[in-house]
């Protein structure tokens, strides 16, 4: 019979405090009078903490993923009729239902069956569709959760509530571990004799049945396994038990354990007769791991620990070895006899057989050597860690996203990322309707049904506050409409009396290229239009006189001419009515126009602490990686006015192709350009798409589209570049053959078309709506298109990345923010559900677009290289008259920010970081 022995428990209990539990009690009884909160109530972490274990500590991207599909199947199903306070319960009893594992056979049965309990809390009948999606995603979520937890999820008392009606105490279940159990008669008188003198492997039989599954995956999971965990569960087990190691003695004695070759069943009872049972009540988790040891995936992972860390220190000890291995010149010689050199090369060949035996007896027995070290051998970097990305969600700066596949061709490779889905509305999430804005508000947004996901997200912190702004989103993701917001604010606060002062503020909006200032100023001018706000254009071709000036409410510049604009003492006026300045594409501070921006942000924050006069910036910009410090630059609250968002907020999802050619030879290199251009196109035109080549010369529009000619005429593919089925292809084609631009007539009979800022302005007109209403499949332009033109195509290929620039008097490679402007033109919003982005290269800038445009290349000043010139303005404009205010100026700029973060690419060493601080302040 089985005999349970005398418990200890009650002797280990700590002392029980009457006045805590009254206390407590009272507590209790309190909540149990309130109105109770349903789990509706909960926000969404709170939620996700109910339903997923362990959900901000250990919680997987593939559970988070789970979930996300999981709630938002939830969303469906209830089809937005149940207010928000009840969706938690929604969600919670969705889980519970079907969250059961279930065989095949019965799971549309166990549907049928739960349908009516879910629709009579929903309130409504629900589609089976939705519902079969509700139980499969459940299902999918329960399985990739610890089975521990979805047994204490399933139980009534986690369900109903019952639980928290109890005052204190909770009903815990003890299952006797079997070293407690002796299996006897009373007659035999062996109850404990039969413990003690029974072998050891016998002994500790009862603890590997006592191991099971369930237990094993609570305790394991999330756990790595290496000398530092071994360092912590040892430290623990001797401030616990009364063990007769020290901690570093009982961890090298564990590893000796683990390094031997003994099965699974021996270094597991080793291991249990070295840490002792006496400290079972108190670290059963511990003992628990340590006893899963001899599973094979976590021994392997403290074994392999052990091996690098005994192989750093052998490395270290040959490295410390005095005796040079090289050969040495220039030494003593000597005379031997041939006797004597006998014995010399006897006397050497015994000391290596001697440090041979030494050295490979270091190597396996792991008590040569002090735990300590042995740590600190394992936890050295390898001389790679730092250079290889870890995948998604790792800090490596070269770390790509996850699915991106590498190609390696004869000449080139390729690396292709995937598009990123769309991410999903949040419960609770809503889109704000144009007619909840104030009356004159609406009349902006004329044609507009409600804001898109960015805008109503960031809504009510631009319209309602002054907070400065920084927004972070891909391009094509509506920022356009941000800055809108931002002015229809201002303008309110100037409507008194049902009339609009117009004379009491300005608003400046800086675009990064004249090209884009005309079509803001032409977007912006007709929107306005009904608010009687005069929008106007100031460029280098574009001038305004004085009286324009002020009769002009809204000024779009780029920031070179708001620069020379404000370094005027003269239009000091006119700087002090601006109450609005809007910074398009802030990540300039890249680019060599960053430094403009620096000065022009520096005096305007200069400008709003010497008059006490508000001026609120609002910058936007493309995705960055160290969008902080860009916040930190704007004077922008963190918690209130930073939003980013990452490419899943895209409109179009963009998949991303990089091809770094590595072929040295000039015309090979050239060729083998030309043929992967013309693949990349073909493979557009056979999927039925439209593709659009960017290249960098207006002479090379046309000589690329020739070339695409000739290869398609090489490969037989004529017929994907013609046009002629177009039904008004004999309409258009007289128009066509009016003009006088021959390359434009050549080729549109073959389905091609360019366009570059040489051509007639009505030529390029007629182009881009060859282009836009598909009687051109292919279209080769220039960058000016992208900048100028809201022309989209599905596929976008960017054909070599060396332009000349003239200022600097040779090559250069593209920047940023044209190759991500180029990319915004990849997708249609209202014809493709994806876009296609394709960057042609050489091999040795492949590394530096990935970084630069996978958001990982954080943004840099380019300030110091003009911080003479913008110094010399400032002391000419009054602004700097000592070297104290000299470098108080310079603590407004973004390079001052820069240079604490990463002094050495500013030339500055790690040791004189105190001097920026005592200089900027």
């Amino acid at each position: 019979m089985i005999v349970q022995l005398p418990r200890l428990t009650n002797s280990l209990r700590d002392p029980f405090d009457v006045d805590q539990a009254y206390l407590h009690r009272k507590t209790i009884l309190h909540n149990l009078n309130k109105p109770r909160k349903s789990a509706n109530s909960l926000d969404e972490s709170e939620l996700a903490k109910k339903i997923v274990h362990r959900w901000e500590e250990v919680a997987s991207v593939e559970v988070r993923q789970a979930y996300k599909q999981f709630i938002g199947a939830v969303v469906e199903l209830i089809d937005g009729e149940m207010p928000s306070e009840g969706f938690g319960e929604v969600a919670l009893t969705a889980y519970h239902l079907f969250g059961k594992p279930a065989k095949e056979e019965t799971f549309v049965d166990n549907i049928i069956e739960k349908k009516t309990e879910l629709q009579n809390l929903i309130g409504h009948a629900v589609s089976d569709a939705n519902l079969r999606k509700v139980a499969s995603l459940a299902q999918r979520l329960s399985h990739l959760q610890p089975i521990d937890h979805n047994a204490a999820f399933f139980s009534n008392s986690h369900v109903n509530g019952s639980s928290d009606d109890r005052e204190f105490g909770a009903d815990l279940v003890f299952q006797a571990p079997a070293r407690f159990l002796v299996d006897g008669s009373l007659e035999d008188g062996e109850l404990i004799d039969d413990e003690s003198t029974a072998p050891s492997s016998s002994f500790h039989e009862g603890w590997y049945n006592h191991i099971d599954s369930t237990n094993y995956h609570s305790v394991v999971d999330g756990r790595k396994f290496n000398l530092s965990w071994l360092r912590d569960a040892c430290d623990r087990i001797v401030r616990e038990s009364i063990s007769q190691l020290s901690r570093d003695d009982l961890a090298i004695a564990i590893c000796r354990v683990l390094d031997s070759e003994k099965p699974g069943e021996e270094i597991a009872g080793d291991l249990l007769d070295l840490i002792g049972d006496s400290a079972f009540e108190t670290v059963q988790d511990l003992i628990l791991v340590l006893l899963c040891l001899y599973s094979t995936e976590h021994r392997k992972e403290l074994v392999d620990a052990i091996h690098q860390g005994l192989l750093v220190v052998k490395s270290d000890k040959t490295a410390s070895n005095p005796q040079s291995r090289m050969p040495s010149y220039g030494t003593q010689v000597t005379v031997q006899r041939e006797s004597e050199r006998q014995i010399d090369k006897l006397r050497r060949k015994e000391e290596k057989k001697n440090r041979r035996g030494t050295e490979s007896g270091a190597e396996s027995d792991v008590s040569a050597t002090s735990f300590s070290s042995l740590l600190e051998a394992s936890e050295r970097k390898k001389p790679f860690d730092d250079l290889i990305g870890a995948g998604q969600g790792s800090l490596a700066a070269t770390a790509l996203p996850q699915g991106t596949v590498r190609k390696h061709h004869k000449g080139y490779e390729e690396v292709i990322i995937p598009p990123t889905p769309t991410a999903q509305m949040k419960p609770g999430e809503k889109l704000i309707e144009i007619k909840e804005l104030d009356d004159f508000a609406q009349t902006a947004f004329h044609g507009y049904k409600s804001l898109n996901r960015i805008q109503s997200r960031i809504y009510q912190t631009v319209y309602y506050t002054n907070e400065n702004i920084l927004v972070c989103a891909p391009t094509g993701a509506g920022k356009t409409n941000i800055a809108m917001i931002s002015i229809l604010h201002e303008i309110g606060q100037h409507f008194k009396d049902g009339y609009l002062h117009k004379d009491e503020f300005k608003i400046v909006y800086v675009a990064p290229m004249k090209a884009l200032a005309a079509e803001v100023t032409s977007t912006f001018s007709h929107r306005l239009s009904p608010l009687n706000m005069n929008v106007r254009e100031l460029t280098g071709d574009m001038q305004l006189s004085k009286n324009e000036l002020e009769e002009t409410q809204m000024i779009v510049t780029t920031p070179e001419k708001w620069d020379v604009i404000t370094r005027k003492s003269s239009d000091m006026s006119l700087s002090m009515l601006v109450k609005l300045l809007i910074i398009d594409e802030v990540h300039l501070l890249n680019d060599d126009r960053g430094p403009v921006i620096e000065a022009l942000v520096a005096r305007t924050l200069r400008q709003v602490e010497s008059t006490q006069r508000m001026i609120r910036i609002v910058g936007l910009s493309a995705t960055l990686p160290n969008y902080l410090e860009v916040a930190q630059f704007l004077r922008v609250n963190p918690e209130m006015g930073l939003f980013f968002f990452d490419s899943s907020y895209r409109p179009v999802p963009l998949a991303q192709q990089y091809i770094g050619i590595s072929e040295q030879n000039f015309k090979a290199r050239n060729d083998l350009l030309n043929e992967i251009c013309y693949k990349k196109v073909v493979d557009s035109l056979r999927q039925g798409h439209q593709a659009m080549v960017f290249v960098h010369s207006r002479k090379d529009t046309v000589k690329t589209a020739e070339i695409l000619v000739e290869l398609a005429r090489k490969y037989e593919d004529l017929e994907l570049f013609q046009n002629d089925t177009h039904p008004q292809f004999q309409l258009i084609k007289r128009e066509v053959m009016k003009s006088r631009n021959k390359d434009l007539v050549k080729l549109f009979e073959l389905g091609l078309g360019v366009h570059n800022a040489g051509m007639l302005r009505s030529d390029r007109g007629l182009t881009e709506r060859l282009f836009s209403d598909g009687l051109l499949k292919v279209l080769v332009c220039t960058a000016t298109l992208a900048w100028g033109v809201n022309l989209p195509a599905h596929t976008v290929v960017i054909k070599g990345t060396q332009l000349y620039d003239p200022k600097a008097g040779g090559w250069r490679d593209l920047g940023m923010l044209d190759v991500m402007q180029i990319f915004g033109r990849a997708g249609r919003p209202q014809f493709d559900k994806s876009g296609e982005g394709i960057i042609i290269t050489s091999h040795d800038k492949l590394a530096y677009y990935l970084r630069l445009l996978t958001s990982q290349l954080p943004i840099e000043s380019q300030f110091i290289n003009s911080l003479k010139d913008n110094l010399n303005a400032e002391v000419a404009l009054g602004t700097v008259t000592n070297v104290k205010e000299a470098c108080a100026w310079l603590g407004y700029t973004y390079l001052s920010i820069r240079m604490r973060l990463n002094p050495l690419a500013y030339g500055i060493g790690w040791d004189e970081l105190d001097k920026i601080d005592s200089l900027c302040g």
